[in-house]
């Protein structure tokens, strides 16, 4: 019954139901041939041959479970490593979120549209290099020879270089800083400047003081935005080899453990179900992220 009336109503409008069909389907069909072509089928390559068998150098077509068995699951090193990505995504979302959500804040409510947008737009031109360079450029920064430790040592701070500003933690995640901040504060943004500033007089009215109308309206209402970025910046972190190949000091994650595999000893198998181990890992932070936080009010705000 429901569909009789949609049908009256397109026949009203003089819209043939199947020229409207086709041109739906003309819409979606370059999309869904993109997807099918670039991200379904190679994801479908890795998980066949992740069910291969590896033996001396060379991948035999006959399926076995050895790769998940003895290379994921029955793995302490895997295992490490998982827990070691799994958990410098986990602080370098927070740090970014917290150097992130003030920087959106500030460009939002204490700069122009116009002014904030160019300055957003800013933090996208360390990305006119390669992420290799970006990388390669925090050593004369951060080194024992750098510009920080010779800075520190001629105003008589130190008297010796700071081993731990390059090759640790902190080079690492100062690393995933600069590059992913970006990621961060644009959803955020974006999620502030669709709050009705109304709501936000309104609190004032009533007299909240700005800590409360921050907890009160203006946080709850760029959550979306918030949940948004701390995707971006997580899943762009778990997935990261540059950075932890050149700026951890040797502390293997989940992405230079497939590339050892499969660069050292080509074993695509063990590599191919490493693969698909994280991408499980990158879709169940994401459903439980948006189980969580509905980022469609983002698009809803007005």
């Amino acid at each position: 019954m429901s569909s009789e009336p949609k049908t009256g109503a397109l026949s009203r409008l003089g819209i043939d139901k199947d020229d409207l069909n086709n041109e739906v389907t003309g819409l979606i069909a370059p999309t869904v041939i993109w997807f099918t072509v670039f991200l379904l089928l190679p994801l479908l390559v890795i998980l066949y041959y992740s069910f291969l068998t590896y033996s001396s150098f060379n991948v035999i077509h006959e399926f076995t479970l050895s790769a998940w068995i003895d290379g994921v699951f029955g793995s302490g090193a895997v295992r490490g490593a998982f827990v070691r990505t799994i958990g410098v995504g986990i602080v370098v979302t927070l740090i970014t979120l917290v150097f992130g959500y003030p920087l959106a804040y500030y460009l939002r409510f204490h700069t122009t549209p116009m002014v904030g947008l160019v300055l957003l737009l800013f933090l996208v031109i360390p990305f006119w290099t390669s992420e290799l360079i970006r990388t390669f450029g925090w050593f004369p920064i951060l080194g024992r020879n750098g510009i920080i430790n010779g800075l520190l040592m001629n105003l008589g701070i130190t008297s010796g270089p700071i081993g731990w500003l390059l090759f640790s933690s902190f080079s690492q995640a100062v690393g995933y800083l600069q590059n992913y901040v970006v990621f961060m504060a644009a959803p955020i943004y974006i999620s502030l400047s669709q709050i009705d500033e109304g709501l936000l007089n309104a609190s004032e009215t009533l007299r909240g003081n700005p800590i409360e109308t921050f907890r009160n309206v203006t946080w709850p209402l760029s959550l979306p935005g918030v949940a948004i970025g701390c995707m971006f910046t997580f899943v762009l972190t778990i997935g990261n080899f540059t950075v932890p190949s050149f700026l951890s000091g040797g502390a293997n994650t989940v992405p230079t453990l497939i590339y050892s595999r499969y660069s050292q000893g080509l074993n695509y198998p063990s590599a191919a179900a490493l693969s698909i181990t994280l991408l499980v890992v990158i879709f169940a932070f994401v459903f439980l992220l948006f189980r969580v936080v509905d980022i469609t009010e983002i698009a809803s705000q007005e």
